[in-house]
């Protein structure tokens, strides 16, 4: 993941790809649409490989001409309309490699969208926020009974219920507890920077001279001057 990806975002986003994709690390990144690109002859190489302009006209063949689904591609299943939009709005040239690196940054973007920076500084509750994803991945769960994309769901069920392809992949339960993870992996302070130890300075070698000096000259204002007839040990 990025380091400019705030590391509640990415716990967030790793959960997200878990369930879009039941799949980690590559895979993940150069998953499309049934795990298609496993099948031989279906794409010329791993979409993590391609431009976006050869991943677009791809997406664009696998909906006419494989009759899939939908054109979703990579860790976070961006479906082609999105990625167009995704593109515009960040200013990525078609040019550009669909890499992990860019597919993450994607990810967060959409995150922004349904109010991640909203939910970390508190102006948008938990569960709202986790509604709002619920209508970007079809696979994170409602958080609250609602009207659906197709009908009314239940907390726990995918917004695209009874459409006949999507369904939730997790217990609200378990996507709120990740939400509560993500927030305050986010919010709670930095530790404060480890303190090196002091290391006292060393004594001076002719230490002990002096302290024999200044012993010398108590005794002589002691008993008398003669006192420093005593012989001193150096």
């Amino acid at each position: 993941m990025p380091s400019n990806v705030p590391a509640g975002a990415a716990i967030l986003l790793d959960f997200i790809a878990r369930l879009e994709t039941n799949r980690q690390g590559q895979a993940a990144y150069e998953t499309i649409i049934g795990y298609r690109n496993e099948k031989p002859g279906c794409l010329p190489r791993p979409i993590t490989e391609m431009t976006l302009e050869e991943l677009l006209a791809e997406q664009k063949r696998w909906v006419k001409s494989l009759r899939a689904p939908s054109g979703a591609a990579g860790r976070y299943q961006i479906i082609r309309p999105t990625l167009l939009s995704l593109i515009a709005e960040l200013g990525v040239p078609l040019s550009a490699t669909f890499s992990p690196e860019l597919q993450d940054r994607f990810g967060l973007a959409l995150l922004e969208r349904r109010g991640w920076s909203r939910f970390v500084a508190g102006t948008l509750q938990l569960r709202d926020f986790g509604n709002r994803l619920a209508r970007e991945w079809a696979s994170f769960p409602v958080l609250a009974d609602q009207q659906g994309a197709h009908r009314a769901v239940k907390r726990g069920e995918s917004y695209y219920a009874g459409d006949g392809i999507n369904a939730s992949l997790a217990r609200a339960a378990d996507a709120e507890a990740v939400l509560a993870k993500a927030l305050d992996a986010t919010t709670r302070p930095e530790p404060p920077a480890p303190v090196a130890p002091t290391v006292p300075a060393p004594e001076p070698r002719n230490g002990g001279i002096a302290g024999w000096l200044l012993l010398a000259l108590v005794v002589a204002a002691a008993f008398g001057w003669a006192a420093l007839s005593i012989p001193l040990p150096f």
